[in-house]
Order: structure tokens, then C-alpha cells, then sequence
């Protein structure tokens, strides 16, 4: 699905926020050490005590020389953030206590008021006899059956918020959003979040030097301390995206002589491409800590 000029707004002001707060290095679409997902931005900042990122994220922890990696997802809509608002063990831990709760309308409600549900024949035993629950019309057990085939749903897929912070895939995961969009208490757990004044999406905003950027920072996010080996991966892949589509696509073909039938030309490649994340933009599978 093509991005919306709203969304390649909000990550161009990512990458600006990125620079402002220290990062020498910052590049779009860069993949994940450990999944096929794509951080929208991620910085390099070379010293954990940079004045600017002490000022946005605290005073560092550890050694204050040390690297960090800020990494920005932007969520244009409620939408887009709920698709992956979801914490996986919470989900879990919510359908144990639905799975108990249908047992029991199943047991003291749907074979009380609606026997007729009772398949005649099934067993000789009443204990064994065989129900056809989906038919019921109690209001209640149809709620706990909606609900959960919505966890089911969330479970199908990765929950991308919580898996990253438990992952510690970058050492501050921040997301970016319009003024508004997300109070403080809903941003995930482990998670910062950015809010960018939407009239500077309304009216296309353009980096200029010297004026002030069109975001601050609302929720400072927590310092996950992502490992030295992941931090490595990240760097690598901030240099693989940086580089996605250079020096393809640039310069137009010399035109043919004539008399020579100029041979057919290849579609060209765009700038910056959207290729699919490779096994090399990942590290050996195991379960991170």
C-alpha cells in the first residue's frame, strides 16, 4: 500500500528531530535486527553525554562515551496505531479469564435456558452430550465470544509496539505523532512519544535552517540499553539504507548514435527503494534478552 504524503511528512520530520537531538547518522526504512520490520527512522548518536541527548533522554546510563540508537516509529492515525498496539501477555493472561468466563455461561446459563441447543442422540451420558454453544443468543456469551475472537485476531499477528521494547531493539524507541493523536497514558510501555504540530502537516513542511522544528518531545522514553552486537546490526543496516538506490536511476542514458538503434532502456529505479528486507538485515535467530 503506497504511503500517504501525511505519513512521508511525519518521517521527514523524524529524521530532522533525529539530527536536532544529536544523531550524526540517521536514515529512513531501516530494517530490524530481529524481524522482517522496518524502524520509519533510526539515528546514530556517537556519545551517550551529548548535550542535546541528555537534554531530550536523561543523563546516560553507564558508560557516558558510549553510542546510542534512537529509533522513531510514525503512527498518522488512531488506526495505525492500534494495528500494533498490542501486548502480547496481556492478550494471553485476558483470554485465560474469557476462556474460564465462557465455561461458565456455558455450564450454568446456555444448558439452563436454551436446551434445545442439545444435540438429540449425541450421547447416552449428559455429561458427554454434545452442544452446539455457537447457536446461543445470550447477550452475554455472544460478548465473550466476540471478544475473543479479537484477541485471537491480535494474537495472529505481531504486536510490534511490546515486541520491540522487549526485544531492547534500539536503546530509545519513540513514536511520532500529531498533537493530539495519543494521550501520554496510552503510549506503550518503554515507549517515547513526539508530538509534531499538524499545521506544519497541513502545510507541507519544508526544513529551513535556523527555525525551530515543528515537534517537541511529550513522553521521554525509557532507556532499554539495547546490547553492543544489536547495536552493531543497527549500524550496519542505518548504512544499508542510507545507500538504498544510490547511484541507480541518476544519470540518463547517452543518446544513440545515428544509424544505431538504441537499445531498450530499463524502467529506472526510484532514489529510494522498498525492497523487501533481506536475511542479511538480520542477525542468527535466537530469543533475544
Amino acid at each position: 500500500m503506497p504511503e500517504t504524503k501525511r505519513h512521508l511528512q511525519l518521517k521527514d520530520i523524524a529524521l530532522a528531530w533525529l539530527r536536532a537531538v544529536g544523531c550524526r547518522a540517521v536514515a529512513l526504512e531501516v530494517s530490524c535486527p530481529f524481524h522482517r520490520y522496518r524502524f520509519d527512522a533510526l539515528g546514530w548518536l556517537d556519545h551517550a553525554d551529548d548535550p542535546r541527548a541528555v537534554e531530550a533522554f536523561g543523563p546516560p546510563q553507564g558508560d557516558p562515551r558510549a553510542p546510542r540508537v534512537i529509533a522513531v516509529e510514525c503512527k498518522q492515525s488512531r488506526a495505525d496505531f492500534a494495528s500494533d498496539d498490542a501486548d502480547p501477555a496481556e492478550l494471553a493472561k485476558r483470554k485465560a479469564y474469557l476462556l474460564e468466563r465462557r465455561a461458565v455461561i456455558e455450564e450454568l446459563r446456555v444448558k439452563v435456558r436454551e436446551s434445545h441447543l442439545r444435540v438429540e442422540g449425541s450421547s447416552l451420558f449428559e455429561e458427554l452430550a454434545i452442544w452446539e454453544f455457537g447457536q446461543s443468543r445470550i447477550t452475554a456469551y455472544r460478548n465473550v465470544l466476540d471478544e475473543l475472537a479479537a484477541i485471537d485476531a491480535k494474537l495472529g499477528i505481531d504486536t510490534k509496539f511490546a515486541q520491540l521494547a522487549r526485544w531492547r531493539t534500539a536503546d530509545h524507541l519513540v513514536i511520532m505523532s500529531p498533537t493530539g493523536l495519543l494521550r501520554p497514558r496510552e503510549v506503550p510501555a518503554g515507549w517515547g512519544l513526539a508530538e509534531v504540530d499538524p499545521r506544519a502537516l497541513r502545510k507541507s513542511w519544508e526544513p529551513v535552517a535556523g527555525e525551530p522544528l515543528p515537534c517537541s518531545l511529550r513522553v521521554a522514553p525509557s532507556h532499554l540499553g539495547t546490547p553492543e552486537p544489536r547495536r552493531q546490526r543497527l549500524l550496519r543496516n542505518l548504512a544499508v539504507a542510507s545507500c538504498r538506490g544510490v547511484g541507480y536511476g541518476l544519470i540518463p542514458p547517452k543518446p544513440a548514435e545515428a544509424g544505431h538503434a538504441a537499445p531498450a532502456a530499463a524502467p529506472p529505479l526510484p532514489l529510494f527503494s522498498q525492497d523487501a528486507a533481506t536475511t542479511a538485515d538480520t542477525m542468527e535467530p535466537q530469543e533475544p534478552r
